[in-house]
């Protein structure tokens, strides 16, 4: 592929061609050479990928800036439009991600149409065709607990200064952190915005409401519960009845936390872009340390259904089984936790055509399954929820109500009600899947299903189905995988697996968290089946620079078995030979070429027009086989390589006795141990019960339906891949629309340097094939 990574910036001489120089962007013009020249510079700037619709197919723009020595005439950064185009352009968009560094060379320079506006370097680089490279050095990862931000963290240098909230003035514009110690969910007002209303403290021990307006309520902060930790920008200080109040102003913006202090510190937010650096992840800590032990007003009103109590107030985080509308002013929530209560529940009559979801019936679900009455403004937010959505109901209301029972007798069940309005917080939203509260509630229900498993009594055996992996935020979602193997499996949970001893064999329905690598291309290795060795595939940079080293080290040779062509280089510096064999007994056209002098370069474009080139160098008068970590043999695009650990190499000669000439006979017959192309993946899974780390290790087309040798010279299967895995894993990184997986997980133990490491591979199973045709 054009775009290769990983390459140390400091150590550019150990992979940069010898050939190439350097030439600083304030010397570029349109008239400049660039034959032989290359530029580096960071990415400063990265446009989207678009798609032409003609023969170039793919365009990008991006920016990098030049960092200019401070000595140099030039006196401040340069910065220069970056043009690309075809396939360079989507494997660039792919691979490269701001901030990282970059060099590139085998560009063209011309004259830039928007240097009146964006004042940049009066050129463009142009980087098309296969003369055109580019090497990227990643950038630094981000501060830990940034990565789960779906947006781009902007402007890192930023700095902005925070205001304690007891040293607020009337008037002035402030940004603040603090604790939610109560909040209303965004409601209506009379005009065309949303309000909702916070009460923040911060160890500075005041007080202060704030009020947020906003016309799309999905923009609010999202606040889940008391306790969550809140960055505002731009709020306007206020007095209001002699108390300092703050209140959003144009420009504002809000980034919230989850309080725990165990959670990652992840910013809840919908904006595209936003500034979080190590000092915000410092005040985040310290504010929740802070709440956890000095905060000791701050109650969690939430209360499992198994502790309510006849006449309580309190909040539920629950998952939602069915609803269903009763009039225009109460709607139906069937909901359960996964926990029991001594009192039975109120069951609300109503006909299955009218119920929305599935919730069995039985005497076992009236201290189960709670019904909740939903009133008044919370209908229309009730209606939009689907079941098996995760919920969190505010100020939920149990009411005592007395009811016949079977022998005409009285009996108190519990009946629960959210009323109408917002007073005490009084509301209901759905839970993210990454919300922690998620996570605790799913461990609930997965241990009650479990429990209820075995009894072929009980009425709630379907129950088990809500907490099935394939149910979601109320999406269902059909699993892009399938499993090949003949396990007759239960399928079992990730925490399960994780806590079984090898080896073990399980099937698992999870989805991807996340994969390494991220840029497809470094998946591929090579590896030897006969002593397991897996090795990094070298970078044509490393190539040219061995094949150089072999060309200059090479004397004039003739082999006695073979007839020696010799022909001069396009630059008539020096000769190749050309040492032709036997011809193929199968195929009487094809012959095994033996290359002495070649460039990396030259035998990649001998090898379009031969089937078998092999290179080699002479030594003592004798050919052999160059540099190990090279390509022993040039099939048309594809390249292979020989284990240097189990190849008994020797002098080339004369291969006798192949009947059928293929890579791994004619491995054999020069006495190499052929290693072969194999995709490398982690996968890091989730059901919501655990994480589990598991391996991809494929040599077939087993899992992607494309071969890890076909990766290394198709486009088209490379496109296919990185296909699959945004639909496995959507670039967005949005729960929601992550697919599900049924997967066949094989548990082993391996022993390293003394010590005993457990590892999990996905074995036996494939992606659909509408995972990449939809």
């Amino acid at each position: 592929m054009p775009v290769y990574t990983d390459q140390d910036p400091l150590n550019m001489d150990k992979w940069l061609p010898k050939t190439l120089q350097s030439i600083p962007l304030h010397t570029l013009t349109a008239k400049s050479e660039c034959a032989g020249k290359y530029v580096k510079g960071k990415v400063v700037c990265k446009g989207p990928l678009l798609n032409m619709g003609d023969h170039v197919k793919y365009l990008l723009k991006s920016v990098i800036q030049e960092d200019v020595p401070k000595q140099s005439q030039a006196s401040n950064n340069i910065s220069i439009n970056v043009v690309l185009f075809g396939g360079l352009a989507k494997d660039f968009s792919h691979a490269v991600n701001q901030g990282d560094v970059v060099v590139l060379w085998g560009f063209t320079v011309s004259p830039s149409p928007t240097f009146g506006k964006d004042k940049l370097h009066p050129c463009n680089l142009n980087l098309n065709g296969a003369e055109a490279h580019v090497h990227v050095c990643a950038a630094t990862a981000p501060a830990a607990g940034t990565s789960g931000a779906s947006a781009t963290v902007l402007k890192p240098a930023a700095k902005y200064k925070y205001v304690p909230l007891n040293a607020l003035k009337h008037g002035s514009q402030v940004n603040v952190y603090g604790v939610v110690t109560f909040f209303k969910l965004p409601f209506p007002t009379k005009g065309t915005d949303y309000c909702s209303t916070l009460k923040l403290t911060d160890p500075s021990g005041a007080t202060v409401c704030c009020t947020i307006f906003c016309e799309n309520q999905e923009n609010h902060p999202k606040i889940f519960k008391a306790g969550d930790v809140i960055r505002l920008h731009r709020v306007k200080v206020q007095t209001f009845g002699g108390a300092m109040t703050l209140v959003t102003c144009w420009g504002w913006s809000a980034l919230t936390f989850d309080g725990a202090v165990s959670s990652p510190v992840v910013p809840r937010t919908n904006n595209k872009s936003f500034h979080f650096s190590e000092e915000d992840q410092r005040m985040v800590t310290e504010l929740r340390e802070w709440a956890a032990h000095g905060l000791t007003a701050l109650r969690d009103p939430t209360v499992p259904l198994s502790a309510v109590l006849p006449k309580q107030y309190f909040d539920l985080t629950c998952q939602l089984l069915a609803k269903a509308r009763l009039d225009s002013a109460c709607t139906l929530l069937k909901v359960w936790d996964g926990t029991r209560n001594s009192c039975p529940f109120l069951t609300i009559p109503v006909e299955p055509e009218a119920l929305e979801g599935d919730c069995p019936a039985g005497r076992d679900g009236q201290n189960l399954i709670a019904d909740v009455l939903v009133y008044d403004n919370h209908v229309e937010v009730a209606q939009a929820l689907k079941p098996g959505m995760f919920l969190c109901i505010y100020n939920l209301h149990a009411v005592p109500q007395a009811v016949p029972g079977e022998d005409c007798s009285v009996r108190e069940v519990l009946s629960f009600h959210l009323h109408g309005g917002a007073s005490y917080g009084r509301g209901l939203c759905a839970l993210p899947s990454s919300s922690p509260d998620v996570a605790k509630l799913q461990r609930a229900l997965q241990s009650c299903a479990e429990q209820m498993e075995g009894d072929m009594n009980s009425s709630l055996d379907d129950l088990s189905w809500f907490t099935a992996s394939q149910f979601i935020d109320g999406v269902t979602w059909e699993c892009q995988t399938v499993r090949k193997c003949t396990h007759t499996l239960q399928k079992v949970s990730l925490a399960h697996v994780k806590s079984s001893s090898p080896p073990g064999v399980f099937h698992v329905e999870a989805q991807v968290k996340s994969y390494q690598p991220k840029r497809l291309y470094q998946c591929l290795k090579l590896f030897c089946s006969q002593c397991k060795t897996i090795e990094e595939i070298p970078d044509p940079a490393t190539l040219r620079a061995r094949f150089g080293q072999a060309v200059r080290d090479t004397r004039p040779c003739r082999a006695a078995w073979a007839d020696s062509v010799t022909t001069d280089t396009q630059d008539h510096s020096r000769q190749i030979t050309l040492h032709v064999s036997s011809k193929s007994p199968a195929h009487s056209d094809s012959k095994l070429i033996f290359v002495q002098g070649a460039s990396f370069d030259e035998i990649c474009h001998l090898s379009s027009d031969e089937e078998f080139l092999i290179p080699v160098k002479s030594s003592r008068g004798k050919l052999t086989f160059l540099d190990s970590m090279v390509p022993f043999l040039f099939r048309g695009k594809r390249q292979f390589y020989g284990c240097r650990q189990c190849s008994v190499r020797r002098l080339v000669k004369c291969v006798e006795g192949i009947e059928v000439w293929n890579e791994r006979s004619i491995s054999e017959g020069l006495g190499l141990q052929l290693m072969e192309y194999v995709l490398v993946m982690k996968f890091e899974l989730d059901d919501g019960t655990a994480t589990l780390e598991a391996l991809l290790l494929e040599d077939s087309d087993s899992f992607f339906h494309v071969s890890a040798e076909e990766l290394t010279h198709s486009q088209e299967a490379q496109e296919k891949i990185q296909k699959i895995m945004d639909s496995l894993h959507p670039p967005d990184n949005s729960t929601l629309q992550r697919p599900w997986l049924e997967l066949c997980l094989s548990l082993y133990a391996v022993d390293e340097n003394g010590q005993r490491e457990v590892h999990c591979q996905i074995v036996n199973t494939q992606t659909r094939g509408s995972a990449v045709e939809q």
